[in-house]
């Protein structure tokens, strides 16, 4: 009687092994292609800090935007016009909601804006530009006022070149209109 036990335990085993193995594998899921939608950023809600994030476009249509990595600066955006890329991760009850895995400013004033961050070098206000490194001095009227912004990432609108300068990347930047996207880090303090 063992023998036939030990033989009935050694073909289950054998016939789990060969349905592991020999099952057709699953299909991964599919990844969805990346998307780029283009419109305004605005809040939808009662004005509280939990407003949806939403985009819409100059038809009315609208989206719900998501994106934990660039929340903050997607809510610092309202009332621009943006181009996002990422995803749709489908509809809700609040219509359909899509993933932000970058996005680009459209034209402020008619200028595409300058994005990156602010700081003080030798007395004069610099931009270095968050996707190329270029560094931009930056002039006009509003130039100095972005002194209490240093450390921050910010937009700026304006012609390149002051004073006849040469502009473009390296150049000079005319500040003809700014926001600030993310305040500058703070500080960690020692306790002693």
């Amino acid at each position: 009687m063992r023998s036939s036990s030990a033989f009935a335990r050694c073909a289950l085993c054998v016939a789990l092994v060969a349905f592991v193995f020999c099952a057709k594998p699953k299909p991964l899921p599919v990844q969805e292609p990346s998307v780029t939608l283009e419109g305004e950023v605005a809040l939808a809600g009662a004005g509280s800090p939990g407003d949806m994030i939403v985009l819409a476009d100059a038809g009315g249509s609208f989206c719900t935007l998501s994106s934990p990595k660039l929340e903050y600066e997607l809510r610092n955006l309202v009332g621009q016009g943006v181009r996002v890329t990422g995803r749709l991760l489908g509809k809700t009850a609040k219509g359909p909601e899509f993933f932000v895995e970058s996005y680009e400013m459209t034209t402020v004033d008619g200028r595409r804006p300058v994005i990156g961050a602010v700081a003080s070098q030798n007395g004069e206000m610099i931009l270095t530009e968050t996707r190329s490194g270029a560094t931009y001095r930056l002039c006009g009227p509003l130039a100095e006022a972005l002194r209490a912004f240093s450390g921050c990432k910010v937009w700026i609108s304006g012609p390149a070149g002051c004073g006849g300068e040469a502009g473009g990347a390296g150049g000079t930047l005319a500040v003809e209109s700014y926001g600030v996207l993310v305040p500058a880090p703070r500080a960690t303090s020692r306790e002693p």
